[in-house]
């Protein structure tokens, strides 16, 4: 082997080291690279896993919140049943007074004009109106006629007038109407 020949095959074997070398170097910053991916993937399933915990613990705390609050509704609604049970014989023990004969003489009258003011209120309160005043003079009535009785009434915020036609004590006719229909 001649000294051109050895140097030539010393070059050719240094530049293969070289580019080994390169190679083995990049494939370390490779490998050190998917250990990275490793670390995070681990750090991915840690935090998964803290995430799960809070979603449970945060259950919890709703779980025993709703859990308290339906106690507390249990314990109000067993003090009102208390409540409404000692009320209950009292109304019913309440003596009526007895009529004295002035009170008879009127007592139709009053009876007629107790039952359309009812019949009245109950057909416009069905209707959706509140706060239900009868204008009309209910002592003069006659239950045999048709009479006409003038109201004033709410309904959805709005004040409404109108008539009501009455005959033996129900309501026949219903003609309400809010104040702002009824102003040109």
């Amino acid at each position: 082997m001649d000294p051109l020949q050895f140097s030539l095959f010393f070059a050719a074997l240094l530049i293969g080291y070289l580019l080994l070398h390169v190679r083995v170097a990049r494939f370390e910053q490779h490998l050190e690279k998917l250990v990275v991916l490793r670390s995070i993937d681990d750090r991915l399933r840690q935090l998964d896993d803290r995430v799960q915990l809070l979603g449970q613990s945060i259950d919890r705390i709703r779980v025993e919140r709703v859990e308290a609050q339906l106690e507390r509704l249990h314990d109000d609604l067993q003090d009102l049943r208390e409540v409404t049970s000692g009320i209950q014989p009292a109304v019913v023990q309440m003596p009526t007074p007895a009529p004295t004969t002035a009170a008879v003489s009127d007592a139709p009258a009053e009876t007629l004009a107790v039952r359309i003011v009812a019949a009245v209120e109950n057909r416009l309160l069905q209707l959706g109106y509140r706060d239900v005043q009868i204008l009309s003079d209910l002592h003069r009535l006659d239950p045999a006629v048709d009479a006409e009785l003038q109201v004033e009434c709410w309904r959805g915020g709005m004040p409404s007038k109108g008539r009501v036609l009455v005959r033996n004590g129900a309501v026949r006719d219903v003609a309400v109407q809010t104040v702002t229909q009824m102003f040109p």
